[in-house]
């Protein structure tokens, strides 16, 4: 992992956070502008959790991710 963007746009729907691998090995996380700030940090935490467990490289069902992504422990 070399570098991680996080940026706020506006998405519509129930959609928090969304994570893009890109080819270099860095991550770019957006983040739905339309949640308070509470619901963007605990986004952006799950998506982080997503590069910190390798979800982008294994070859594990989506929902054994999410599931992964979404426990409370420490990231950093």
């Amino acid at each position: 992992m070399n570098r991680i963007f996080i940026r706020r746009i506006y998405m519509p729907g129930k959609v928090r956070g969304v994570t893009i691998a890109a080819p270099d090995d860095d991550f770019v996380v957006l983040i739905n502008d339309a949640l308070c700030p509470e619901m963007q940090r605990a986004a952006a935490e799950h998506e982080l959790r997503h590069i910190k467990l390798d979800h982008f490289y294994d070859d594990d069902p989506v929902v054994i991710s999410e599931l992964e992504a979404s426990k409370n422990f420490e990231i950093l």
